[in-house]
């Protein structure tokens, strides 16, 4: 449960103050930045009555940059560079989910395990900093508006996505935020997952990786993946396959880091679309089919009225296959008892 967005507090009003409180109220005030009937006006304006939590330290994200052989169905394998998870950072299936407050600074500390250099990037921002083979850098990054971002790597450009060097960053609610405004806006929501999509054409991954340049002028994806999984091992991770009960309000954090125009489908559910590139949504009905272009993000609310396993895929035939071979790729399941 989002339990950020669950606080409350007592609802006081100017009138219900007494003459101490009032006085306590004005050196709250003036700590707090409130701007003051008929005074002046002082930055960061609060309401009457509301608790200001402070600004919190911003978090430590530890990833490493690797290559991985992975192995698929068919009995083929791939070659990927990923970015996985160090110390306490949490991933969903094996991708690192990097959680802020918006308006923090987090830290960044990225091993680059790779034969290259590398730049970690976040999809739409400005290049990072260079980080040599073999080498290790922490560096600040601020923390974007709320909503859900990717992380990838400027060096490798449009290839980062099939190659499959990604990263998810969950930005929440202002690292200073009255409880009153977070009481207003009410919980939005139970639970929430990260899903990842990535295609890739092994021709693009095998020339990269034996340092070559892949034809940029073809590209059809015979790997798909999800939170770098395939079914049926997406079923079976915690991070991927969707468990809930009957009644929640899930989140999903809908990220396509490949090229392929995806229309992910759900079974058993219809879900409402709330934000297109973190952009908040109010146009859209409920839907069980959803657009997702490459490089994009959509946050769509799940509503579970129903029990019952129900399969979550892009409505394309070759995403729900390895290299071909009829079932896997990108399919998760929804799980609720």
């Amino acid at each position: 449960m989002n339990r950020d967005e669950n606080l409350s507090t007592p609802d006081n009003t100017p009138g219900d103050l007494p003459e101490s409180g009032r006085r306590r109220f004005l050196q709250l005030a003036a700590a707090s930045g409130l701007v003051l009937p008929c005074g002046g006006a002082i930055a960061h304006a609060a309401t009457l009555g509301e608790a200001v939590e402070e600004m919190a330290a911003g978090p430590l994200w530890e990833i490493e940059a690797v290559r991985v052989e992975q192995a698929f169905s068919d009995g083929s394998t791939c070659p990927f560079f990923r970015y996985q998870a160090m110390g306490s950072t949490p991933s969903a299936g094996t991708v690192p989910v990097l959680s802020g407050r918006r308006g923090q600074v987090a830290q960044l500390r990225v091993r680059n395990s790779l034969t290259r250099g590398i730049r970690p990037t976040i999809v739409g921002g400005v290049p990072g900093p260079w980080i040599d083979p073999g080498t290790e850098l922490t560096f600040d990054i601020d923390v974007p508006p709320m909503g859900t971002w990717m992380l990838t790597d400027a060096e490798l450009g449009d290839a980062a996505g099939p190659m499959g060097l990604g990263a998810v960053i969950i930005s929440r609610l202002g690292a200073s935020i009255s409880r009153r405004t977070l009481r207003s806006i009410g919980p939005r929501y139970d639970r929430e997952y990260v899903l990842f999509y990535v295609d890739s054409d092994d021709r693009w991954n095998t020339a990269i990786d034996a340092g070559g340049v892949p034809d940029f002028g073809v590209y059809e994806p015979n790997y798909h993946t999800v939170n770098n999984l395939t079914f049926p091992d997406t079923a079976g991770d915690a991070g991927t396959t969707i468990a809930c009960q009957v009644g929640d309000r899930v989140l999903l954090r809908m990220c396509n880091l490949g090229w392929m125009r995806q229309s992910v489908h759900f079974h058993g559910y219809h879900v409402q679309i709330e934000r297109i590139n973190n952009q908040r949504q109010s146009i859209y009905g409920s839907k069980d089919t959803i657009p997702l272009p490459g490089h994009s993000t959509m946050e769509v609310l799940l509503p579970i009225n129903q029990p019952g396993i129900f399969p979550v895929h892009p409505h394309s035939l070759t995403t729900t296959t390895d290299n071909g071979l009829y079932i896997g790729g990108q399919i998760t399941l929804i799980v609720a008892t």
